[in-house]
């Protein structure tokens, strides 16, 4: 476990009841919490935590395993939004392997798409880092005032940038980590 509470088990594995802490990420392309910065999102959503009652985007969701450990740590509601129909599908299988999927909504959608889809409480993107710096004037609506946008996915030479970025749009940095090359950064909208 790198830093966070959550034991992540292919389906194959998960026999019996499942702990609060488990999740069940099939194997696909799509991310099975190994990556970085996937570990280190886990990790900031547990420092997060609870998340009770909160609506959650996972943008870029691949396998849905952030939006998931969300729904784990007490969120109400969370969507994943992908542009690619096989993530999409494979988050939706996840989420019914993880019986999280009355909670669960999906959308084949990036962040143009989802301009009427929020406010969310917490914004979560693992995605390529071009893309949060590139699309961060429609990243950062999606947050509500005041809401979290938790981002991963930016090389670590380029953390100033997307701190300036978000800035101009009104975040603020709560927390930032730097797993391998990569950065994690936790904001504040508002």
């Amino acid at each position: 476990m790198a830093g966070h509470p959550f034991r992540v088990l292919a389906p194959a594995d998960a026999t019996g009841p499942l702990r609060p802490t488990d999740l069940v990420i099939g194997g696909s392309a799509f991310g099975a919490g190994t990556h970085p910065t996937t570990a280190s999102c886990l990790e900031l959503l547990a420092v997060l935590a609870p998340l009770d009652g909160l609506r959650v985007l996972d943008l870029g969701s691949g396998s849905g395993i952030l939006g998931i450990a969300a729904l784990r740590l007490g969120a109400a509601a969370a969507l994943c939004a992908d542009v690619n129909p096989d993530a999409v599908e494979s988050a939706r299988r996840n989420g019914i392997a993880n019986g999280v999927d009355d909670r669960l909504d999906h959308r084949l959608a990036g962040a143009r798409d989802l301009a009427g889809a929020g406010p969310f409480d917490l914004v979560v993107a693992n995605i390529g880092g071009e893309i949060l710096l590139d699309d961060a004037a429609r990243i950062a609506p999606l947050a509500r005032d005041g809401g979290r946008l938790l981002l991963s996915g930016l090389l670590r030479a380029w953390t100033d940038e997307l701190e300036a970025a978000y800035a101009r749009l009104g975040c603020t940095v709560l927390d930032r980590r730097f797993p391998g090359a990569f950065t994690t950064a936790l904001l504040r909208r508002g």
